[in-house]
């Protein structure tokens, strides 16, 4: 494992209100990301995105202007080795270095502005802790900040047709300068760590690789890309941004486009990349979540006519069929969702909630059929014919919801048999949306073939760092 390229460095400007620097500095403001790519047979290529807030840096006036240092460790674990016992703690790669930070004046510094850093090293495929420390500095009133990340890299060396993690940006240009530390397959591109976009910062450029498109090109030797943003709560591609490209099959394709984002309202957002053979299906898929803070452009609201729910099914829905219907639902409502339907009382209001829930998620409104409504209520059928145990239906097991809510995984590992272990299964999965790649750990720990969700990559999920050892115990 080595390090590809010395750390680079840059001003982004972004929009914002103007910060005070006093004499107290505010914690330092960091933004982390990443990213990983194909390399070779044995490792693979992660890419780690540094933002650091510009305002909350403590500077030093010098000759040639005012100059911020600032010490940092990049450290990357063995998720599933770093506390076993028994087992090394070290680092699988570690770099430790002091950061300038150079402008001339801080007048005019603004929230909003960020030093951006990256740093590139190969490593073999597998779980991981990314950590990055601030030591605390008590001449200058600074506190120690750590940030942890989950890391899944993927071995891309067998993977056959698909992508990369894609690397959101706010400027691609192409570019001869190797010795350029953004520099990357004749292009420079300036990650935005911090996935965030809106006023100030209207264009999203983004970068991924495609891999392995010979597999689905046509007798041109071509194939096609769907690119499009879509809301984060609905699948379908929001109106005039989504882009179909017919292209050359490479092995790597790298894959570079922008979308404009100044009449989006603020919220969450996915950009999705599709690639679809000769039948325009799909056959591999990438997502990317981000941000959008456009606080001058209203979001539509939606307002559904009184007669749709009157003359709708949901309207004669008894109270069990609602609450089993809340129920399912819950697997997949949001946050802010889950509060609201907890917080109605009323039996008809809990009807009209249901309708709005799916109409929200309709692909294709004017259409009879709600395609999304209706895969989910496959998958549920599906995980109920196998995952059911006893008297537990299949949607309620840990499986069952894994699978309704994040599709079929890519590969599924079982380990039924192993001695010494309590029977286990792998669940990968090349692409979650918001996640990328992702692994789940299934255990069969009371021997009663009811396999429970003991550790994920996926924030959110149940993390267990030391999963194995949870797996090594006796019977």
């Amino acid at each position: 494992m080595k390090t590809m390229i010395r750390i680079g460095v840059l001003l982004l400007v972004c929009s914002g209100v103007q910060a005070s620097l006093g004499q107290t500095p505010p914690p330092v403001e960091v933004d982390l990301d990443h990213a990983a790519f194909a390399y070779d047979d044995a490792e693979s290529l992660l890419e780690v995105y540094l933002a650091f807030g510009a305002s909350s840096l403590t500077y030093q006036a010098g000759e040639q202007g005012y100059l911020a240092q600032l010490p940092l460790d990049i450290t990357v674990y063995r998720s599933t080795e770093a506390t076993l016992p028994g087992t090394p703690s070290d680092p699988v790669w570690h770099d430790s270095l002091t950061l300038d930070f150079a402008v001339a004046d801080t007048v005019g510094l603004v929230h909003g502005q960020y030093f951006v850093r990256q740093a590139r090293l190969t490593i073999a495929p597998g779980e991981y802790e990314l950590r990055v420390s601030i030591p605390a500095d008590p001449a200058r009133g600074r506190q120690a900040l750590e940030l942890r990340r989950d890391v899944l890299v993927p071995d891309f060396s067998d993977s056959g047709l698909g992508f990369s993690d894609v690397t959101l940006a706010t400027t691609i240009a192409p570019s001869q300068d190797r010795e350029d530390h953004f520099y990357k397959n004749g292009l420079i591109i300036r990650p935005n760590a911090n996935q965030l976009y809106g006023e100030g910062l209207s264009t999203l450029y983004y970068y991924a690789e495609a891999y392995n498109v010979d597999e689905i090109a046509g007798d041109d030797g071509q194939y096609t890309l769907l690119a499009y943003l879509a809301e984060a709560n609905r699948p379908q591609p929001l109106p005039g941004l989504q882009k179909r490209s017919r292209r050359q099959a490479h092995t790597p394709d790298v894959l570079v486009g922008t979308f404009t984002l100044d009449e989006l309202p603020s919220g969450s957002y996915f950009l999705r990349l599709v690639l679809l053979d000769e039948n325009n299906e799909s056959m591999a898929e990438q997502s990317r979540k981000f941000f959008i803070f456009n606080p001058d452009v209203e979001q539509e609201q939606v307002v559904a006519l009184e007669s749709s729910f009157e003359t709708s099914p949901y309207a004669t829905m008894t109270e069990e069929e609602v609450e089993k219907g809340l129920g399912h639902i819950d697997l997949i409502a949001t946050d802010q969702e889950q509060r609201r339907a907890r917080a109605i009382q009323d039996l008809d209001e809990k009807r009209r909630f249901l309708m709005e829930f799916w109409q929200k998620r309709d692909p294709n409104p004017s259409t009879p059929i709600n395609e999304f409504r209706e895969e989910f209520y496959g998958r549920l059928q599906y995980v109920n014919e196998r995952y059911t145990i006893r008297s537990m239906e299949g949607w309620k097991t840990d499986r069952g919801r894994t699978y309704i809510k994040y599709g079929s995984p890519s590969n599924i590992e079982p380990h039924l048999y192993d001695r010494g272990f309590k029977p286990y299964e792998l669940w990968e999965y090349n692409n979650i949306p918001g996640a990328g790649h992702a692994l789940f750990v299934f255990a069969d720990l009371t021997a009663f073939g009811e396999f429970e969700l003991i550790h994920s990559t996926v924030a959110g999920e149940r993390k267990l760092v030391n999963w194995i050892n949870e797996l090594s115990g006796s019977l």
